[in-house]
């Protein structure tokens, strides 16, 4: 794994220009909050380079996941997202952490898909979903946008609540050497959508 991570963060340094990816005007977050009245992140588990989140709304006190996101990590960290970093492994919005410290989020689509619902994502979402319904779902890579660069942050892969309509960003990558790491991030999705999650939030 660790070697993974190692070409991630060389691949997605090099294969990369100002212009490469769209710039995310609008965040899942935002979309969140705009259609569902709240929102929230709850790690559910988490590792030095994953982590595992359910990005939620509340009603009446209940948390109803509307993205379930797997995020695997580009490191080593680049030093200017350090401190972003800390915050969004302690519990911070990716995108909303990243904006809120200047950056603009762009992002490049490598795989769209669907996905079956487990049991893990039926009690994440209250019920509201039965096992067996099919998620729309997402793998891209996230990079932190200066006025400089742009830094590779992440790969992020999310299925979706089907009552929540993300963001839609259609700039597509089919680069052969991202294709490892979105494949890893969709399985890593399909495993944490089957299988009963801990809440970890202190990892």
């Amino acid at each position: 794994m660790n070697l993974n991570i190692a070409l991630l963060s060389f691949i997605l340094t090099f294969c990369i220009s100002p212009s490469w990816a769209e710039v995310t005007p609008t965040l899942n977050s935002d979309a969140i909050k705009a259609t569902f009245g709240s929102y929230g992140v709850t790690i559910l588990n988490q590792t030095e380079s994953t982590r595992v989140a359910n990005l939620h709304s509340t009603h009446s006190g209940r948390e109803i996941c509307r993205t379930l996101a797997v995020t695997e990590f580009v490191l080593p960290m680049d030093p200017k997202l350090s401190l972003e970093h800390e915050k969004i492994r302690a519990g911070g919005s990716i995108g909303a952490t990243l904006r809120d410290a200047g950056f603009s989020i762009n992002k490049k689509l490598l795989i769209k898909t669907e996905i079956v619902a487990g049991p893990a994502f039926s009690q994440l979402s209250n019920q509201t979903v039965e096992p067996g319904t099919p998620l729309a779902t997402r793998v891209y890579a996230l990079f932190a946008q200066s006025s400089e660069r742009a830094i590779p942050y992440a790969i992020i892969a999310e299925a979706y609540h089907p009552a929540h309509q993300p963001p839609v960003h259609e700039e597509v990558s089919d680069a052969p050497a991202l294709t490892a790491a979105a494949d890893r991030a969709l399985s890593s999705l399909r495993t944490a959508i089957d299988l009963s999650l801990m809440k970890n939030p202190a990892a």
